[in-house]
């Protein structure tokens, strides 16, 4: 059985075309045309730092939707727990793909306004008052591991930004998004997603930054 049937990937593999942004976003639009959905769902993922915000962003201005931001559903956790996890368990536990699930998809993908209460980075806990969202014809869920196959049936198309290693990593140095050995223990569980449970190659579109290569 192949990796992507034993882990449930919702595409069927075919060869990778990667496109530039433009051409990604013209991609995506003409699926969606194609989708029969009254509430259609665009999840965008990616690597850390490879520009998934800015693909979202410029999809946005082509098709107007509402934006679910993945960031805002990491997981409340003790630090010390986190810091333990294997990359599997990494890629299985960061993000809170069920309150994704639940605070935003499920209503959105009903016609319904969303209500997240989003995840508060200095204080590791969730904020205090929710923020709406939606509702809207289009929602876009752009971040990492936002297209996981248990996410699939409210997820009609599925993108993958890409981005040089080398590339990213100056990003998030730049940024300074955390300190360097979290993001090595970081991108392995990234790496470990990418290899095992969302290859490249079940997207329904593949698209890089022309300056990211």
């Amino acid at each position: 059985m192949s990796r992507s049937r034993r882990f449930g990937a919702r595409r069927v593999p075919h060869a990778i075309v990667t496109l530039v942004f433009d051409e990604g976003v013209d991609r995506v639009v003409r699926l969606l045309h194609r989708t029969t959905q009254p509430v259609k769902v665009v999840a965008i993922d990616g690597h850390s730092a490879a520009g998934k915000s800015t693909f979202a962003a410029r999809l946005a201005e082509r098709m107007p939707g509402a934006v679910v931001h993945g960031d805002a559903f990491y997981r409340v956790m003790d630090e010390d727990r986190r810091a333990s996890l294997s990359p599997p368990e990494g890629a299985a536990q960061y993000y809170d793909w069920q309150r994704l699930r639940d605070e935003a998809l499920v209503p959105l993908r009903r016609g319904r306004p969303a209500r997240v209460r989003p995840y508060d980075w200095d204080t590791n806990a969730l904020a205090d008052e929710s923020v709406t969202v939606g509702p809207e014809r289009l929602i876009i869920v752009e971040g990492l591991f936002v297209s996981r196959p248990e996410l699939s049936q409210f997820v009609d198309v599925v993108v993958l930004v890409c981005a040089d290693a080398d590339v990213r990593w100056r990003r998030q140095l730049a940024r300074r998004d955390a300190a360097r050995q979290w993001l090595e223990r970081w991108d392995a569980a990234e790496r470990w997603y990418f290899e095992y449970v969302r290859q490249p190659e079940s997207f329904d579109v593949v698209a890089a930054d022309a300056g990211s290569h």
